[in-house]
């Protein structure tokens, strides 16, 4: 890949040697870099440039490059600029933080929704720069969509996934499909079963960060099949994903401390177990009552031990939060919809009519 390596030089050039090592092993790996000006001991700053042909041959540059690599450790306006200028371009930002640094890293750059950060240090510098860089070089190569379809418990969710299944099997788009939590075929899958049969605690004592985490590994044992299907140009369904964990886990913290929470649990799974981003998000909008009535509809459940509600799904008042805050997410994500599964009456609409609504959405974001 074509790298452009951007880094502090122009106040204090303490880290040089660090800057270099990040260089030799980006040629290491087999990588072209295209600023190895930024690691030249003797370049004077601006290499004897007008300011303005500075700016236009660094930019040039970035425009030419596949990814950035940024090491942020020193500050700089300068790198914080080209920065931004890549990701403007449609780059991706790989933005490296040695970890033996005297200074925490900067806000900006840790609660940036469009960066990669990594913490580093000398001994391991390569291997980050392999799994960010072949990430990266994995995402260039996704053909395929993902679809998610989500909602409250009792909300439909199979039902319409398996009438969107059979819409791509008859318009012969290839397709895959799977179903988190993956109780019965996945270890961590089997976790989340007993996590919400109670076995290690109830709502209110099991941390959402620890109970999180079952979930969050179901989905990261799946990753590289899901990651080659995509690769492959198959639109891949998943009933639920990440996006259920940011409703139902969240709706366990207190509100003031949701924000926090949020923030790790994305930067977990799609930054750190590089989970692939869903191209659209269905959430389909049930009233809590209805889908009470649902859930008791279904058939009894070995996780939950032969009852039809586990305690998650029993609790109204904790279904009504984690409705208002799929809500929430509808609004702060373009690629989410909302499909209002009732009329105007509150009466559930037929099956029929929600495949509909739910087509002329994913027609709208253009992956079907």
């Amino acid at each position: 890949m074509k790298v452009y390596f951007g880094a502090s030089v122009s106040l204090d050039r303490s880290m040089l040697p660090v800057y270099q090592e990040v260089v030799a092993n980006l040629k290491k790996l087999g990588h072209t870099v295209m600023s190895e000006n930024v690691i030249d001991p003797t370049m004077p700053v601006g290499g004897g440039l007008t300011p303005k042909e500075l700016f236009v041959r660094e930019a040039k540059l970035i425009e030419q490059a596949e990814v950035m690599v940024a090491e942020v450790t020193l500050p700089s306006w300068g790198t914080a600029f080209l920065m931004e200028h890549a990701l403007s371009h449609g780059k991706k930002v790989l933005a490296l933080f040695y970890k033996d640094a005297s200074t925490p890293l900067p806000y900006m750059i840790e609660g940036h929704p469009d960066l990669y950060v990594a913490h580093y240090s000398k001994g391991n510098v390569r291997t980050v720069l392999k799994k960010n860089l072949e990430d990266f070089a994995s995402m260039d190569r996704r053909k395929g969509k993902l679809i998610v379809i989500d909602g409250t418990d009792g909300s439909g969710k199979g039902t319409q996934t398996e009438l969107l299944l059979k819409y791509l099997e008859q318009h012969k788009v290839k397709n895959k499909y799977i179903d988190f939590p993956r109780y019965y075929t996945s270890f961590h899958g089997q976790m989340v079963g007993r996590y919400l049969a109670g076995e290690f605690g109830n709502k209110e004592s099991a941390s959402p960060y620890l109970s999180s985490l079952f979930y969050a590994m179901d989905r990261l044992t799946a990753r590289d099949e899901i990651v080659d299907w995509l690769e492959e140009g198959n639109t891949v369904v998943a009933n639920r994903y990440t996006t259920s964990s940011m409703a139902f886990q969240t709706a366990r913290i207190e509100k003031k401390k949701r924000e926090e929470f949020l923030k790790w649990l994305y930067e977990m799974e799609y930054k750190e177990h590089k989970l692939p981003k869903e191209d659209v998000v269905i959430f389909l909008y049930v009233p809590v009552e209805i889908s009470q009535k649902l859930i008791e509809q279904k058939a009894k459940r070995e996780y939950a031990k032969g009852k039809k509600k586990d305690e998650y799904e029993a609790d109204v008042e904790y279904q009504k939060e984690v409705l208002r805050l799929y809500l929430e997410l509808a609004k702060k994500y373009k690629h989410w919809e909302v499909i209002r599964c009732v009329d105007s009456k509150g009466k559930l609409l037929p099956v029929t009519k929600v495949h509909q609504k739910i087509m002329k959405a994913l027609k709208r974001h253009g992956v079907v």
